[in-house]
């Protein structure tokens, strides 16, 4: 077996980790009382969906296995996380011919931990898959670390305060402004999803969104129940959307922009999601619906059916919204409206994995709850320091209150918001319902460097450079990226020190004083 070759953006990473790891000073961590207390180097690890997260996972892994003592704990929140990290890290290993060390790789559930915590506080060791669990750890990894907020993570961390953390997620963000910087002291950010896109990464899409006054639009509008996470309550969404009405619109959506393709519907619960499955059975559609409760051997067999082209749509709840790596998907049909952005991210990100065999694919994205309304387009920058620290929600935007007399629009009406090239390659008639439907306005503006070019609020053709540049202190000046990360720049206009800190203040004779997320300084 040849060696597993990392991507150039992957190796940059790695680097990145290791570098991070490599530090002499410990970084910090708050206990549930809010207590600073001394711990191993943290670091959480932003990549968007489809980049190949668990292949640098597996090479951290790797790297710690031959340079250091102690286990790894890899700790994910579902059984399909686990069985695929597991998977990968093995896979990765055997290619460096080093198979005898994965004795010392323990892949667990987070739900496995919380039922053995009062064992693991007290025991040295306890039994695991034939073997022991011993608390002589030197590395922690949290897989979907967006998730690791959750007491049952912050109970590990505080069990193996001097081992090395790695986060790893698509998207480090909560919706209540919840800070991940009193679990990571540093967030390692990649390039934005249109970079992998530009460089054949990730694949291109289309994307079509229900008209603004539409019937679903206006329901999913005047929803009005929260659940304890914040998002919509599901027991509201599935009273006003799993409407025969609304799935036969979901339906006719379907043949108009993905007729022949396969793909994946995410519902709103079990009933919706066997309800559409239902439905487009009865229109000659290959579908099945899966959930939760579906055995994980049928769940294995309708996912490998699917893959073979058996099976023509997957609608799922809450299975495939993180960790399903499939890269057949052709379409993408969200029937569930979300306040969440990680949520949303997820669910699209599903779609934009390259097809080795298919490197013309273009996936389609099918937005039947108005989603785009509230977070833009997957490839939109985001600003992940801001998230991860807690200054900005992971939260959509609500639309404004309707003005009384708004008529609702013919239920079909669709509305196309970008094709896999951009504003200028639709036709005149497209434009115009773009711009009507979506945003009424243009906007230009010649400072390119801080504003970019846009033709639309959302559509952006020419992507803005920085928010912020300081004055040139010798030959270099500080900037704040667009994601809201500062780097520093050469006098070329380079980047020479690529954005991944909270601050940055140059200073005389070349030095620059670094502030990371914490708030901890360093010249």
């Amino acid at each position: 077996m040849s060696r597993i070759k990392l991507y150039d953006y992957q190796q940059k990473m790695l680097a990145d980790i290791i570098a991070v790891f490599s530090e002499k000073q410990h970084g910090v961590f708050y206990d549930k009382k809010g207590k600073r207390i001394s711990t191993g180097n943290s670091v959480m690890v932003q990549m968007p969906t489809g980049t190949g997260k668990t292949v640098v996972m597996a090479a951290v892994v790797q790297w710690f296995l031959r340079n250091h003592e102690g286990d790894v704990w890899i700790i994910a929140h579902r059984r399909e996380l686990v069985e695929q990290a597991q998977h990968t890290v093995i896979r990765f290993l055997e290619s460096f011919r080093m198979s005898k060390y994965s004795c010392r790789v323990k892949v667990l559930s987070v739900q496995w931990l919380a039922r053995h915590a009062k064992k693991l506080a007290t025991a040295d060791s306890i039994p695991y898959e034939g073997g022991e669990l011993t608390h002589d750890v030197g590395l922690l990894i949290v897989d979907e670390a967006h998730h690791a907020v959750a007491d049952s993570y912050q109970d590990v961390f505080e069990m193996h305060r001097s081992a090395f953390k790695l986060g790893m997620t698509a998207t480090p963000c909560r919706m209540k402004k919840q800070s991940f910087s009193k679990l990571f002291e540093y967030l390692l950010v990649s390039p934005p999803t249109r970079s992998f896109i530009d460089r054949g990464y990730l694949a291109p899409y289309d994307y079509v969104v229900i008209g603004k006054y539409s019937i679903e639009q206006l329901t999913v509008d005047r929803l009005k129940t929260r659940g304890a996470d914040g998002d919509y309550a599901t027991s509201e969404m599935d009273e006003k959307l799993n409407v025969p009405d609304s799935i036969k619109r979901l339906y006719e959506s379907l043949c108009q922009y993905a007729e022949g393709r396969k793909g994946i519907v995410f519902a709103i619960d079990i009933g919706h999601a066997q309800e559409i499955a239902r439905y487009y059975q009865q229109q000659g559609l290959r579908a099945t619906a899966l959930d939760s409760t579906t055995p994980a051997k049928r769940r294995s067999e309708m996912v490998e059916a699917f893959r073979k082209g058996e099976l023509d749509c997957l609608v799922n709840v809450n299975l495939f919204d993180e960790g399903f790596d499939c890269p057949d998907v052709e379409y993408i049909q969200m029937a569930r409206p979300t306040l969440s952005l990680a949520k949303y991210l997820q669910m699209v990100g599903r779609g934009l994995r390259i097809n080795r065999e298919n490197k013309k694919k273009v996936c389609m994205i099918i937005d039947n709850v108005g989603n785009y309304r509230k977070f833009g387009l997957p490839d939109k920058e985001r600003n992940w320091a801001g998230m991860f620290s807690g200054l900005r929600d992971g939260k959509g935007l609500l639309p404004p209150s309707l003005k009384p007399g708004v008529q609702v629009q013919g239920s079909d009406m669709m509305v196309t918001v970008k094709r896999a090239g951009n504003f200028a390659k639709m036709t005149k008639a497209q434009q115009k319902e773009y711009l009507k439907n979506v945003v009424p306005y243009k906007e230009f503006s010649t400072y390119i460097s801080r504003y970019g070019l846009r033709v639309s609020a959302e559509d952006i053709i020419l992507e803005p450079m920085h928010r912020f540049i300081s004055s040139f202190v010798g030959d270099y000046a500080a900037y704040e990226s667009i994601s809201g990360s500062w780097g520093v720049l050469g006098r070329n206009g380079k980047s020479v020190v690529p954005p991944r800190y909270s601050r940055l203040q140059l200073l005389p004779r070349g030095k620059v004083k670094i502030y990371y997320q914490s708030g901890l300084e360093r010249r």
